[in-house]
Formats: C-alpha cells, sequence, structure tokens
C-alpha cells in the first residue's frame, strides 16, 4: 500500500539530487496534495484503506468509493431505535459498473422499518500497489508537485499544471447522469 510517487520520483521531478534531503518535509506534503487532488477529481482512492459511507432509505446504495477489489466484503449497519448498533450480515457488492452497488442481504430492501432510515456501509477500496493506480494518475501528480515547488503563490504555472493534471486524469474521472 504505497502512494504512486514516491519521494525519490519528487526529488527527480523537481531535479533535485537524489542524496539531497534539505526539502523532503515540503516533498512529502506536495506529495500528500498532489494525492488528494488527484483522489478528489477522479474519485479513485490511491491508497487502499477502509472507506466508510453513508446512506438514508432501505434499499439498494451506489458507492462512491473507487476502485473495489471483487473480493471486499461490505459491512452495513445501523443504530437501532434504542440506541445500539446492529450489523446487517450478508449484504451483496455489485461490481458490475461504476459505481458499484450495495444491495441488501435478500430481495430489494433493507429490513428497516422506516425509509429514513440512516446507515452506513464499509468497505476496503483503493489500488493495494502503487504501481497498480493508472499510470496518468502518477503522470498528474508529478506534474502537479512540480508547480507546487515552483510556483508557491499558486499563480498561472500551477493552473496550468492542474488543467494538464485533470486532461490526464479526465478519463478516468467517475461520471454521473
Amino acid at each position: 500500500m504505497a502512494i504512486p510517487v514516491t519521494l525519490q520520483d519528487a526529488r527527480r521531478q523537481i531535479q533535485l539530487d537524489e542524496n539531497d534531503e534539505s526539502q523532503d518535509a515540503d516533498l512529502v506534503q506536495f506529495i500528500d496534495d498532489a494525492a488528494a487532488w488527484v483522489e478528489e477529481y477522479t474519485g479513485h482512492i490511491l491508497v487502499a484503506r477502509d472507506v466508510t459511507e453513508s446512506f438514508c432509505g432501505f434499499g439498494a446504495v451506489r458507492l462512491r468509493a473507487w476502485p473495489i477489489n471483487a473480493s471486499a466484503v461490505p459491512g452495513v449497519a445501523y443504530v437501532d431505535a434504542a440506541g445500539a448498533p446492529v450489523a446487517i450480515v450478508g449484504a451483496r457488492l455489485d461490481l458490475s459498473s461504476r459505481p458499484a452497488r450495495v444491495l441488501p442481504p435478500a430481495g430489494p430492501f433493507y429490513s428497516f422499518c422506516d425509509a429514513q432510515q440512516a446507515f452506513t456501509v464499509t468497505i476496503r477500496a483503493g489500488y493495494e500497489a502503487g504501481d497498480a493506480a493508472p499510470g496518468n494518475f502518477r503522470r498528474a501528480m508529478l506534474i502537479l508537485i512540480s508547480a507546487y515547488d515552483s510556483d508557491r503563490e499558486g499563480g498561472e504555472v500551477f493552473q496550468k499544471a492542474e488543467a494538464s493534471a485533470r486532461r490526464l486524469c479526465g478519463r478516468l474521472r467517475a461520471r454521473s447522469l
């Protein structure tokens, strides 16, 4: 589980000597910021982790998290009227399209009494290995890191870098109709 861009990659990108650690603290922050930008823009989670999403209702739900491994098991839970947490066993994962869906264990509805019942779905999502993420995500991150370094005020250089990153990531962005 690693971000697609390493500290050494970032050093090379801004043309630092590989042994020059003078800007490492800044570079680590730049890497984190670039990864957050890619995640926010595309909806892809770059580093695998457990993600919890909240919903209301009692039917199938669409997850924002992506990618999700086919072997992932969704954990569905809600708080009952007495305030006790209740886990729902057997929820099904549908990965036939993006966004992925989590379906009730049997039939079209969960066994809630109230259609406005809030519940959560927790699932492991993201790329387990940094090199599993699409190469354009890595390239976009490197472009952003260069811009963070050379244009710390967030001016024209950064705007151009962000536009380039959008072009690189746009094809893999989550879309909704």
